[in-house]
């Protein structure tokens, strides 16, 4: 649990915006006006993606196909294989 002013706040669940296009644009849009980790960008992709219309639901399967962003999922997994690659270890040959 988090602290806020010293009093713990449980964690609600885990909602995904329904229409994640909209988020996306959303996201590339805060890119130009806050800094990457700053509180006041998620909050304004928060209350910006509600203003616009923008829903959550609780899970993925619940995201109404002609919303999704096929394209931004396959770039997600790419970049997921990508971390799982295997490399070489970095250790000195063995002479025999």
């Amino acid at each position: 649990m988090a602290l806020i002013k010293g009093r713990e706040v449980k964690q609600g669940p885990k909602q995904e915006p329904a229409n994640p296009k909209l988020w996306n644009m959303i996201t590339t849009q805060a890119l130009t006006r806050f800094s990457k980790n700053s509180p006041a960008r998620g909050h304004w992709i928060h209350t910006r993606y509600l203003q616009l219309g923008g829903k959550f639901v609780p899970s993925k399967k619940d995201i109404d196909p002609r919303f999704r962003d096929y394209k931004q999922e396959e770039l997600d997994k790419k970049e997921s294989l990508e971390k799982k690659k295997v490399t070489k270890p970095v250790t000195k040959p063995i002479a025999r």
